[in-house]
């Protein structure tokens, strides 16, 4: 009995595969057939290539904005979308990718935000070994991921954190000029261990070279507002003496909760203390009153448009024109940000309370 149960399962796996072969070649012709015009006679609804999205929570700013944006454009192009959530969790992520493989359901497409590029490439490396293409997000390809993937969609780092420091040091110079003194500066940075933050502290690095400013603490507690309030309370309190004169936040969520501590120690905000930050994910009303002297403008709504962009394409092609796709990220400030507007992926025009999320409308 157990030699024809074990003859039962292999015939019933075989078949299996046979199944799932005919189908990813049913769906490739589908895709041809689509573009030439003569699709006609088999309908896609049962077809729709499916996606499955491993990233953040939804309760983030940011993060909610980008998932409502890849539903949207997969929706708009006829895809299956399912995204699996962790609460900035690298265990908890990876656990999800097995239930997902253990299910034995494969979508067309992986899309993957690792809560922690290094720590999870485990999880990425069992993805690929499934056969189906992974596309990274958010977090560039590194020397030992990129081997797993496809390509990459998201924000250049470097970019962005490039940006800040450029504004910071037009802010130093527009005090140095008033006669201020004092150029201290406080990093309330991502995780350490998170993708992003070396590409952004040695971009900001090299943007503030040469100028007054001088780093004196780097704080990494962690994302959002709540970790941001707690990291810049310690910083405040390890270096209150020294003097902190400018602060950094590597996204306004971390630095909202940063002003937030530095208000409540005494500091007047765009005067004891100038505050940059990035990704447009905090509060426009901090800008708008002086707390803020600018920020650079991520939007989560490109970043998912761009991310079904890119399936679409290598769907379509087997291969990417570019392995490296970047979203915009232009620096904003009090002077511009009432007539800041770029066009989405989707060819439309979206003004900056669209494109920014947190506080801003988005």
């Amino acid at each position: 009995m157990q030699r024809l149960a074990m003859v039962g399962v292999t015939k019933w796996n075989r078949l299996k595969f046979q199944w799932e072969d005919i189908m990813t070649l049913i769906k490739k012709f589908m895709r041809t057939a689509t573009a030439a015009g003569v699709a006609g006679l088999v309908s896609t609804a049962a077809l729709a290539e499916s996606i499955v999205s491993f990233n953040g929570p939804a309760g983030e700013a940011y993060i909610g904005r980008f998932i409502k944006g890849i539903k949207e454009t997969a929706a708009l192009k006829g895809y299956d979308i399912k995204v699996f959530e962790n609460q900035f969790n690298q265990a908890e992520q990876d656990q999800q990718v097995q239930q997902v493989l253990a299910a034995g359901v494969l979508p067309d497409v992986f899309i993957w935000w690792p809560s922690d590029a290094v720590a999870g490439l485990g999880s990425l490396r069992a993805l690929a070994k499934t056969g189906v293409p992974v596309l990274k997000i958010n977090q560039l390809p590194n020397e030992q991921d990129k081997q797993y993937i496809f390509g990459y969609a998201g924000p250049d780092d470097r970019l962005r954190a490039r940006n800040a420091g450029y504004m910071m040091r037009e802010a130093a110079a527009a005090k140095k000029a008033a006669g201020g003194e004092g150029y201290n500066v406080l990093v309330l940075s991502y995780p350490h261990s998170y993708g992003g933050y070396g590409l952004s502290i040695n971009a900001f690095n090299e943007a503030i070279a040469g100028s007054d400013l001088k780093i004196i603490d780097d704080v990494d507690e962690g994302f959002g507002q709540a970790n941001g309030y707690k990291g810049a309370a310690k910083a405040i309190a390890a270096n209150r003496d020294e003097g902190i004169h400018f602060v950094y936040g590597m996204d306004d969520a971390i630095l909202t909760g940063g002003i937030k501590a530095l208000e409540e120690a005494g500091y007047k905000m765009g005067e004891d203390v100038i505050a940059v930050g990035t990704v447009c994910n905090g509060d426009k009303q901090l800008i708008e009153e002086g707390k803020q002297f600018g920020t650079t403008l991520q939007s989560p709504l490109h970043e998912g448009q761009l991310a079904i962009k890119m399936v679409e394409e290598y769907l379509q092609t087997g291969a990417f024109a570019n392995y490296i796709n970047f979203t915009p990220n232009p620096a904003v400030t009090a002077t511009n940000m009432e007539t800041v507007a770029l066009r989405g992926f989707d060819g439309k025009l979206y003004g900056i309370d669209e494109l920014c999320s947190g506080a801003w409308g988005g």
